[in-house]
This record gives C-alpha cells, structure tokens and sequence, in this order.
C-alpha cells in the first residue's frame, strides 16, 4: 500500500527551495558587482537615473528630504543690557585687546560700552571696553529675545520692529558690537508671530 505523502509539507518544502534559490542568485549577483566594474557601473547608472526620475516626479516629495531654506542676513539688535551666548569657540577682538577661542557668555552692556566675558569653563570674568568690537565665527542654534528693538535685512526684506519678539535659527556668521549688535552672516530663519524669512 503507497503510503499518503502530505501536500502542505510538501508545498512548504517547495517553497523553502525557491527561497534558497533566489537567496543564492542574490549572493552571486552582489558578487558579481562587487567584482566587475561594468556591471557595478551600469547598475548605479540605472539606479541614479531612477532616482533622478522620482526626484522629477509627483513622487519625489515622498522620497527626498526638503533642504533647509538659508537666507543670507543683516540682524540689528538695539538693547541696553544684552547676553550672548557663544556656544563654540570665538575669536573676540576689541581695540588692542582681544581674547582668543572663547566658549561661554558675553553679558554686553551698550549704555557703558563694557563687555563682560564669562567662560563656561571658569569664573573668572574679563572686562571689555566695546565701544568698537568684533566677533568672528559665531555659530548660535537658536536665540529667541523678547521686548527688543531689531532691524532684519536680507536679498528681499527689510523688517524692523520695536519691543517686540524675534527668534533666530541656525546662525552662523560673525558679530559687531558698537552701538548696537549687529549679526551678519547665514541663518535657517528668522521670525517672529507675524513675519518669517527662511
């Protein structure tokens, strides 16, 4: 008597073997990319081209990451009393003075045209005449100011406000301190409740 052979266990069988095999065609193929320069060419070819296309599609939103809009801006803060947080190292200059790779907060106080520099790291505190000072690489993540005076110039604005909000982004550029403190330099964007840019 022939004895009865499962179909569901042979079925499984079955398709665990093809499994196996295109897992083996898989191998080979990489392989054989990895190996033959043509073939590794043609196929990241093919790919680019493909991307290119879903970039140029209705698609493409669904498959790139929107680059971040940096508008090349003129800030003009006006305040009395005003902190500064220097978050990587900066070169400050004012008159003869200067001091190098600071890291830590400048407390500026326009009406006496005198900075104090706290490091981060210390407490000791340098005193700066600022009538006329520099600040060359500053990089700031976010700065948010309330009740203050502010000019805000780019390519195609020209904002200005009193004792109102403004909140900074991703600013990278340098600092004058005269006057007034005057941020030059790239940020992600610059806003306030009623008026953004970037």
């Amino acid at each position: 008597m022939t004895p009865n052979l499962n179909c569901g266990a042979m079925k499984g069988m079955f398709e665990w073997k093809i499994l196996a095999a295109i897992f083996a065609v898989l191998i080979v193929a990489s392989s054989a990319l990895v190996s033959n320069t043509g073939i590794k060419d043609a196929f990241l070819n093919s790919t680019g081209n493909i991307g290119d296309w879903v970039k140029g599609s209705p698609l493409g939103s669904l498959f790139t990451t929107p680059e971040k809009t940096v508008s090349d801006v003129m800030i003009v803060l006006s305040a009395e009393e005003f902190d500064l947080v220097m978050e990587t190292p900066v070169n400050i200059t004012a008159g003869d003075s200067s001091i190098l790779n600071f890291v830590g907060t400048l407390s500026i106080n326009l009406a006496e045209n005198l900075t104090h520099a706290v490091p981060s790291d210390s407490a000791i505190v340098v005193n700066l005449a600022t009538e006329e000072a520099e600040i060359k690489g500053v990089r700031i993540s976010k700065l948010v100011i309330e009740d203050i005076d502010f000019m805000v110039q780019s390519e195609k604005t020209n904002i200005s406000a009193t004792k109102d909000r403004i909140e900074i982004y991703d600013f990278s550029g340098d600092v004058r301190i005269g006057r007034d403190i005057q941020l030059s330099g790239n940020v992600t964007k610059v806003k306030d409740e009623k008026w953004s840019i970037g």
